[in-house]
């Protein structure tokens, strides 16, 4: 909009179409549609003449707050910029100023947002002077790998060496090593030194993990990912894990990699910043690809360059320049990093804490014997954290003064810190001794299974011994917790499947120890292609805990069940895939279990562990029956015992599966508990909370299973 037709618009508003009327206190001169007509006004007439110029400025003044409102809005919401139509504004201004008589000052015109300041990045002109004093920053940073540091400055310094191709990636680097090695760490202070130097316009190193795009499904939101990370001002890229990943994700890698750039199948379209697929056609500046100019792709695995040629091919490994292969720290190093974490937990308590640390040399070896060798400086990392943790929870609970003394030290073989005459626990374990202590309880009043419940008890001290010998360096034996559990309804599968998440969580063997109890009709599809997809939607929910598939044998309807197959081969890949974090209970009838674990090579060698949940005896349902009347606020007359048991074990006999194990016991309380009611009518001085032998009936109410072949 032009600022004449501005102009127009705001007094058409002002004056609502009708005629303009100029007016001065020193004369008698009214303005009309017709002309100029002179008048002697009486002192009403300037009163009122008087009182419609102020009217007409309050209505400019309500035109232009409206106007400011717009203008803040239309900078936030649209974030347009509106600094081009700066100057219109200010001549529109003086210009409704001169024509109504009026101070400028009178005429607000918005504040303009201010611009966002561009970070400055400068082209190294000594690009071999940079990258000795990058090389200073990582060795005063990092320990154990000086070699490798080098061979890392001079991976960053190629591009400024070689000269950079137009559409490309400024370079491509591998970085192997083990976990620990300081793979992340190297990197993070990589951008840290590049972006104080002014060679990054920023300090951000953004990480792609592709384990955690499993399927097809998942393209938007992988690309959306990767559109963000290309187009942010960070200028690294970290892959990892992607041995996993989807194949279809890494072949856009791969073209990522070797040609620059990822050719889009859908037309993609930017809305608010984010790449979403357009959906209604032909559209002005889609998306239709993505570049990795500018950026450096950092790929990390703990792996070789094999792994890297599985997941990609050979072509990929031709575009990297640079492979880098960390070492494993040795005891000299990690004592190093421990003298540099010491010093960053004595800052920081000092600066937040108000405390004054003091680290014990005895600590410090008790760390080299203790840490997670398995995981090399992360671990150690882990445990100052957990030292600056447990220091804080102390000074929230008990307002420790100023300059308070905590010395570290070794106390019973724990990291503690004394305070004060008092020796505090630096330890925050993941198992939960009071979790664990309920769910002993719980087992304890299950009926029957015992050989169930002695199984479940044996993993705490598997797990317990295995966390000690990775804190020594020694091998782990890890162990399949997947398991099978086999059995008619009714003998506890379920409860025993919840217990034992609950009890994997206690123990540190899982991070949230939920169960997702599922049965095919939540794991399969209808159509082609939403099989895998909405199975791995379920295994993503388990995470961190145990998926329990009941009747898992209907997964497999024989060779020719496609999405049966797809379904099974999708939970094989995901067990693998997250074994350290998701346990799969697979339930059903011992003979049709048997035959699903044929339908896949991988199932049989991943459930080791096979337990049979045998029916339940005469004497363990009348137990179970006295405890679910217990639950229900009734006992069971004694009386009752030997005719209720005698009955279950017939039941039992005639046919276990039918009658329900569990659910006849239920069935048959509640039963009672209606034909009491009966009872207690026509005799009201009876026990109200007292089932009797009279209220129960004992009518045999199953039939033989019938046998194999027969209708």
């Amino acid at each position: 909009m032009s600022k004449e037709t501005e102009k127009e618009r705001l007094m058409r508003e002002i004056l609502y179409n009708k005629a303009r009327k100029k007016f001065d206190t020193n004369s008698d001169i009214e303005l009309t549609t017709d002309g100029i007509i002179n008048h002697q006004k009486s002192p009403k007439m300037a009163d009122d003449i008087m009182k419609a110029a102020d009217d007409t400025l309050n209505a400019l003044k309500d035109v232009l707050k409206r106007q400011q409102k717009d203008l803040d809005n239309l900078s936030k919401v649209e974030q347009v910029d509106l600094t081009p139509n700066i100057d219109d504004m200010k001549a529109l201004q003086e210009e409704i100023a001169r024509d109504y008589g009026i101070s400028t000052a009178e005429v607000k015109i918005p504040d303009m947002p201010a611009a966002v300041e561009t970070p400055v990045v400068i082209e190294p002109t000594d690009s071999g002077a940079l990258f000795e004093s990058v090389l200073r920053d990582l060795e005063d940073n990092i320990v154990g790998q000086d070699d490798q540091l080098r061979e890392v400055c001079n991976a960053f310094r190629r591009p400024y060496v070689m000269g950079q191709s137009p559409g490309k990636a400024k370079n491509v680097i591998l970085l192997t090593g083990p976990n620990g090695s300081g793979k992340h760490a190297i990197i993070a202070q990589m951008a840290k030194s590049l972006y104080q130097r002014k060679v990054f316009a920023s300090d951000e190193v953004y990480t792609i993990d592709l384990s955690l795009y499993q399927s097809g499904s998942q393209e938007q939101i992988f690309l959306q990912d990767l559109y963000r990370d290309l187009s942010g001002k960070g200028s690294i890229i970290v892959f990892e894990n992607f041995e996993v990943g989807f194949p279809s994700f890494l072949r856009m890698i791969d073209s990522l990699v070797c040609d620059g750039k990822v050719v889009l199948s859908r037309r993609y379209v930017l809305n608010k910043g984010i790449l979403v697929e357009n959906q209604t056609g032909l559209v002005k500046e889609a998306v239709d690809s993505l570049s990795a100019e500018g950026k450096y792709l950092v790929f990390m695995t703990t792996k070789g360059t094999s792994a890297v040629q599985d997941a990609f091919g050979a072509d990929f490994l031709y575009h990297v320049l640079d492979t880098i292969k960390l070492k494993a720290l040795t005891e000299e190093n990690i004592r190093e990093v421990i003298d540099h974490k010491t010093r960053d937990l004595i800052e920081r308590s000092a600066s937040n804490l108000k405390l004054d640390v003091r680290m014990t040399q005895e600590l410090k070896d008790w760390i080299v014997g203790h840490y997670d060798k398995t995981k090399g400086a992360d671990a150690i990392t882990q445990i100052f954290d957990n030292f600056y943790i447990c220091l804080s929870q102390e000074v929230l609970e008990k307002g420790l003064g100023a300059e308070t003394v905590a010395e570290l030290v070794v106390h019973d073989d724990i990291a503690s810190a004394k305070i004060v005459d008092e020796y505090v626990s630096l330890i925050r374990s993941k198992t939960s001794a009071e979790e664990i202590k309920a769910v002993n309880e719980e087992l304890d009043q299950i009926v029957g299974l015992e050989m169930v419940k002695e199984y479940i008890r044996s993993l705490e001290s598997h797990i317990q011994m295995q966390e000690l010998r990775r804190q020594q360096g020694m091998k782990v034996s890890e162990i399949s917790k997947h398991m099978i559990f086999t059995g008619n309804p009714g003998t506890g599968k379920t409860t025993i499947a919840r217990l034992i998440s609950r009890y994997m969580k206690a123990i540190g063997a899982l991070s949230r120890g939920q169960l997702v109890e599922v049965t095919r009709a939540d794991l399969v599809a209808q159509y082609v292609g939403q099989t895998a997809p909405l199975t791995m939607s379920v295994i993503k929910s388990a995470l961190g805990g145990v998926l329990f598939i009941d009747e898992a044998y209907s997964l497999y309807r024989g060779k020719d069940d496609s999405f049966g197959l797809e379904c099974i081969d999708t939970i094989v890949k995901a067990m693998e895939d997250n074994r350290d974090d998701l346990i799969v209970i697979l339930a059903g009838y011992s003979r049709e279990m048997a035959t699903f674990l044929e339908s896949n090579s991988g199932l049989k060698s991943r459930f080791p562990n096979t337990i049979e949940f045998k029916d339940y005896t005469g004497d363990e349902l009348y137990q179970i029956a006295k405890i679910q009347a217990k639950s229900k606020g009734y006992v069971i007359a004694d009386e009752v015992e030997e005719r209720l048991t005698d009955y279950f074990n017939e039941v039992q006999s005639i046919n276990a599966a039918e009658a329900g194990n569990g659910r006849l016991a239920r069935n048959v309380v509640e039963d009672a508990i209606l034909r009491q009611s009966r009872r207690l009518v026509r005799n009201p001085d009876s026990r109200m909370d007292e089932l009797k032998l009279e209220d129960f009936d004992f009518t045999i109410k199953v039939s033989p299973p019938k046998a194999a072949g027969l209708f």
